[in-house]
């Protein structure tokens, strides 16, 4: 059986203590797509910094709220792992968030410099997109949305 790449985050049994909120389930689906690949990476918290505050849920966040959301989230990464982290932000992000889930793994993939997604980073975007439950149209919506976005930021 061919087993997907991401088995191990997307389909993880552990469980984080605490329960995200939304912002915090959002952030998650960047720092995981951040590190899907290499989860010894360190992630530079200009990324964030880049992605977050684009979105309408971070409005009131200042950097120092983000930055510190994102050391709370990578002690989780830590702690328990990707898995567990992801299951805590599939719990916490409503339906209505979740084409900005997708949205900001895309990012996450993205190289921000050139708006250019690695072949290899599509494999992840599929497998999320699945487990999301995106259909392959609203996918395909959001990429264009976030290449379009970019082009013009």
């Amino acid at each position: 059986m061919n087993m997907p790449k991401y088995d191990s985050i997307f389909n993880a049994e552990e469980y984080t203590e605490e329960p995200l909120n939304e912002a915090e389930g959002l952030a998650s689906i960047v720092l995981i797509a951040a590190l899907a690949d290499n989860p010894k990476d360190l992630v530079a918290p200009d990324l964030f910094l880049d992605i977050l505050p684009d979105f309408d849920l971070y409005a009131e966040y200042s950097d120092e709220d983000l930055l510190a959301m994102v050391d709370r989230l990578t002690a989780i990464v830590a702690d328990v792992g990707l898995g567990a982290l992801f299951n805590a932000a599939d719990e916490a992000i409503p339906d209505d968030l979740v084409p900005d889930a997708y949205a900001a793994a895309i990012l996450a993939k993205m190289d921000l410099q050139t708006g250019e997604i690695a072949s290899s980073a599509n494999v992840f975007l599929k497998e999320l997109q699945v487990v999301l439950d995106i259909d392959d149209d609203e996918a395909a919506e959001v990429a264009a949305e976030v290449k379009k976005a970019f082009e013009e930021s």
